[in-house]
């Protein structure tokens, strides 16, 4: 597992307790949803991971994904609260902090 500056506590997922942590975001929601659905044939359940991996890595591959703590807000909802925050007078390294971003993507978000 990569060591960041800031460690995120891996909570047990509440809706299917025996699936196993993994650091791969894809493989770890694919067992949980998988988990919730007991009665598929494992052909089916094979089909699912081989096509749903293969979609998600091919859009999200080699990117750096924003998970966001709450559900239903992505990286749209966070970027266009970044540009209302600094619109408002807020300054570069408070957002820094605020959102775990650096200055340069700060800047991106906020001259998109």
């Amino acid at each position: 597992m990569v060591k960041t500056a800031v460690q995120l506590e891996i909570k047990q997922c509440v809706i299917a307790p025996d699936v196993a942590h993994t650091d791969d975001v894809v493989e770890y929601t694919l067992r949980c949803v998988l988990a919730m659905a007991p009665q598929l044939t494992e052909a089916i359940r094979q089909s699912i991971c081989r096509d749903v991996n293969t979609q998600v890595r091919s859009v999200f591959g080699g990117e750096r994904a924003y998970i966001s703590r709450r559900p239903g807000e992505g990286r749209f909802a966070r970027n266009a609260q970044i540009r209302r925050d600094y619109k408002a007078g807020e300054r570069i390294p408070l957002l820094e902090r605020r959102y775990g971003l650096s200055k340069a993507r700060l800047w991106e978000i906020i001259n998109e």
